[in-house]
């Protein structure tokens, strides 16, 4: 399961570089705003059902009450496609009025193209929170996997095969949709042959709406900042004076470029945030103060270690990072200036679980809203005269301010000492002298050999230097970590 997971990430961020460079960095602008109003679509109808369905069948699956867990599967199936058919209609119906909200009437045409994926996703859905309700997570990561291959293949297909004269960016969301329907017959076709079936949903309906639309609502409140900022921010170039291209443009390199490679430590914070839950869980339940606080305290401290590994080699060679991967300099010109952003980033998903953890949903969600609200308003105030800038000043101080408040929650709450001030202020501190080292080497070995080796080269001794700096102040216990991974043959013989 994890491998497929670790795949899944690996070819979608694969996937993006090469589809930077098949749209470009305007006609990728467009293709995220309408995208972005399309992941919220998505929430709506793939994020409370699939974990409701889930619960429900775990429950069943104990009762061995099949009829009733059938049953939930059939009505939440029925549930999602019903408002995935009503969005789709209210689309097509004020389709003129929708397009109105956007800065460039291209993204509403791609849109549509990503349209048919809702419907699809939430036939998905239901047969999905099945399968993870009886713990057939093998199944669930493949579908997945099997989602992006399609997705890659069909667009590579289409775009340079079968339609090449066609606009990239309407192949993208046509891809999108065909690999949704992929994974979606995957999953059903792996739903029957487990011997499952449909049942009548009678009696379901209403438990499964009580329990998906609190999680659903929350979710989709928070996902709907991302689209505002869609349209907002090139909104605001274009009412500052520049051009809708040059503001699709802009937008296409920050979100489409620098942006998505912030995200990659989060990846980790994430897994990590996976197995913290239940863990975390078992010690509240047994009311072990001190194992809460450890947990806690290491999970927060590696969030922030990792967090700030690759902010020194994004900060020292973000220009030559985006120009290898991307071909645009300009891009990692934003990385660097945003990388910052990574440790407030990868805090935030950590302490959000904690608090999820302890029951706080509510409150991690105000958190999230209010650093979205900040996010807004500095999009709405400062796009003017810091363009991009605003942007990424927005990202952090939205992703610092719901950290802070997540952090001063928890420690009220668990009423827990988190000593993390003095960590995080000698890691900032060695940031410098990491990037400084990372921007001398990297532009050396470029100009000696070329832009691969100059990046590679830079990311092993901007982490190497990092690493040894925390290791020099006590900070990480390095022979501990290699030990950790050792063979036992090998710690036993050596005496470790």
């Amino acid at each position: 399961m994890a491998l497929f997971s670790v795949l899944t990430r690996v070819l979608g961020f694969l996937f993006r570089i090469y589809l930077s460079r098949e749209l470009g960095a305007e006609l990728l602008g467009v293709y995220q705003v309408a995208f972005s109003v399309f992941m919220v679509l998505i929430v709506v109808v793939a994020s409370g059902l699939p974990l409701t369905v889930s619960k429900q069948t775990a429950k069943f699956e104990v009762t061995k009450n099949y009829r009733a867990q059938y049953g939930t599967v059939f009505g939440a199936l029925i549930i999602g496609v019903l408002a995935a058919l009503i969005i789709c209609f209210i689309f097509v119906v004020f389709k003129n009025y929708i397009q109105k909200m956007f800065a460039d009437n291209r993204a509403i045409d791609i849109l549509f193209t990503l349209l048919p994926a809702v419907v699809f996703s939430a036939v998905y859905s239901a047969f999905r929170g099945s399968l993870w309700g009886t713990k057939n997570y093998f199944f669930v990561s493949l579908s997945e996997f099997i989602e992006q291959v399609a997705r890659i293949l069909i667009f590579i297909i289409l775009a340079k095969l079968i339609l090449p004269s066609i606009n990239g960016a309407y192949l993208a969301g046509a891809s999108m949709s065909l690999a949704c329907f992929v994974s979606m017959l995957f999953m059903v076709v792996v739903y029957f042959l487990n011997h499952r079936k449909l049942s009548s949903p009678k009696g379901q309906f209403k438990t499964i709406l009580k329990s998906a639309l609190p999680i659903t609502g929350v979710r989709a409140a928070t996902s709907l900042i991302q689209p505002l900022i869609a349209v907002l921010f090139p909104l605001m170039l274009v009412i500052s004076g520049h051009s809708t291209e040059q503001a699709m443009s802009l937008y296409g390199i920050a979100m489409g470029m620098a942006f998505p490679l912030l995200f990659l430590p989060s990846t980790i914070v994430g897994a990590m945030s996976f197995t913290l839950i239940p863990d975390l869980s078992v010690s509240i339940a047994q009311n072990n103060k001190k194992d809460v606080e450890q947990k806690i305290h290491s999970n927060i401290f590696f969030a922030t270690l990792i967090s700030v590994l690759f902010i020194p080699f994004f900060v020292g060679a973000g220009p030559q990072i985006c120009q290898f991967l991307y071909g645009n300099s300009l891009a990692g010109v934003y990385l660097s200036k945003s990388a910052i952003v990574m440790l407030p980033l990868g805090l935030s998903n950590i302490t959000s679980s904690i608090l999820n953890t302890l029951n706080l949903e509510a409150r991690s969600f105000a958190h999230n809203i209010i650093g979205g609200l900040v996010l807004i308003l500095c999009v709405v105030c400062f796009s003017w005269c810091l363009g991009v800038d605003a942007l990424i000043l927005g990202f952090l101080l939205c992703m610092s301010i719901t950290t802070i408040l997540n952090l001063i929650k928890i420690k009220k709450c668990a009423n827990i000492k988190l000593n993390i001030i003095k960590p995080l202020v000698l890691m900032m501190l060695f940031i410098i002298p990491s990037a400084m080292l990372c921007n001398f080497v990297c532009g050396i070995v470029t100009k000696t050999l070329n832009l691969f080796w100059g990046v590679s080269i830079g990311c092993v001794v901007s982490l190497l230097c990092f690493v040894v700096l925390c290791w020099a102040f006590k900070l990480l216990d390095v022979v501990g970590l290699v030990c950790k991974f050792l063979p036992k043959k090998y710690k036993k013989m050596h005496n470790l």
